[in-house]
């Protein structure tokens, strides 16, 4: 009789099959768990350090740890500042800066952190001036090694009075010696009231000008003739005027063509109508047609003297209408001159 033996059936016990149906439940549970916690608890940073963005996402809520989580180490001074921006957190970490500031000869070493200048000058109590000028922007962020120089500008206004010197203006005539002179006019100077503005930088001057002169007493021109060797006959200028021997340009009110006689004092010291000294360059005229004290330029109309120019100061019985009468030093050149006509030109 053949033995048939059959495979033995392994029956588990009953609680087995629940404890299994039990840990997928469970596993099925934590997964959707965990699949929920991320999108609760997960954060993003926006990390600025320096010139540096960093974005970095997280689970953790301690900001310490965020940045190390994402590379950034803080030195001992370092700090930072966190702002939240919808659904991220703005976090500025702010490094400990060593920053030069010199002002008012004195120099401050300053620990910032990223304050701009403006700030740290008032942390400083360094009041600036209309004026004065700062190295760098008031709005510029502050950074390690940075040098601030602050230059004081100010500005002095100071009046004083001043010698106004007088002009001379020598001409040339041919009745004199030559190099010999003749000063019609002494001249004498004048002053004006002047202000000038002074600027300074941290108390140096820098520059000066003047802002107004204000004329206190003319200054009057001084008026020399000179004896030359030949003069030429002036040549016309532009407009109403003359061009000298001597290349001044002298400018007319009008012409007179007249007649020239000569007259001189000799042995004594003549006085003019005017009670100046008769001398080369003082002429007779007459009152009604020149004016006493006009200034005139006068030469011959054959083109053998240029008498030049010269001032009416004086008068005479004879000497009537356009004749005008003019001084010479000798009697011989008196008589050499004789009765010429000339031209008269009126000054202005």
């Amino acid at each position: 009789m053949r033995n048939h033996s059959r495979p033995s059936r392994i029956i588990q016990p009953r609680y087995k099959r629940w404890q299994r149906v039990l840990s997928m439940g469970l596993m099925a549970y934590m997964t959707a768990a965990l699949l929920m916690i991320p999108a609760a608890a997960r954060s993003t940073y926006v990390i600025h350090d320096g010139g540096d963005v960093i974005v970095h996402t997280t689970f953790s809520r301690n900001v310490r740890q965020v940045l190390r989580e994402a590379g950034v180490e803080l030195g001992h001074s370092d700090t930072y500042t966190t702002r939240e921006e919808g659904n991220q957190l703005e976090l500025t970490v702010q490094r400990r800066q060593s920053i030069r500031v010199w002002a008012d000869d004195q120099l401050h070493i300053v620990e910032t952190f990223g304050e701009t200048v403006g700030e740290v000058l008032d942390a400083l109590g360094i009041v600036l001036g209309p004026e004065d000028r700062v190295s760098e922007p008031l709005t510029a962020a502050t950074a390690t090694g940075m040098t601030v120089v602050i230059t004081r500008v100010t500005r002095e206004q100071i009046t004083t009075e001043e010698v106004v010197p007088a002009e001379e203006q020598v001409y040339l005539n041919t009745v004199l010696r030559p190099g010999e002179e003749t000063v019609l006019q002494q001249g004498s100077d004048g002053s004006k009231r002047v202000t000038t503005e002074i600027v300074y930088e941290d108390g140096q001057e820098v520059s000066r000008a003047v802002v107004q002169e204000t004329v206190l007493v003319p200054a009057t021109e001084r008026i020399v003739i000179r004896g030359a060797e030949a003069a030429s006959m002036p040549a016309d200028a532009e407009g109403d005027a003359i061009l000298t021997a001597g290349g001044e340009v002298l400018e007319y009110e009008y012409v007179i063509d007249g007649m020239a006689t000569a007259y001189n004092c000799p042995g004594y010291v003549g006085h003019t109508a005017s009670g100046t000294v008769a001398e080369v360059g003082k002429v007779a005229v007459d009152p009604r047609v020149i004016p006493l004290g006009t200034k005139l330029y006068i030469v011959s109309q054959d083109g053998q003297y240029v008498y030049g120019y010269c001032i009416a100061e004086d008068t005479g019985g004879l000497i009537k209408g356009n004749k005008v009468d003019l001084y010479f030093d000798t009697w011989d050149e008196c008589i050499q001159f004789g009765y010429r006509p000339v031209t008269i030109y009126v000054l202005e």
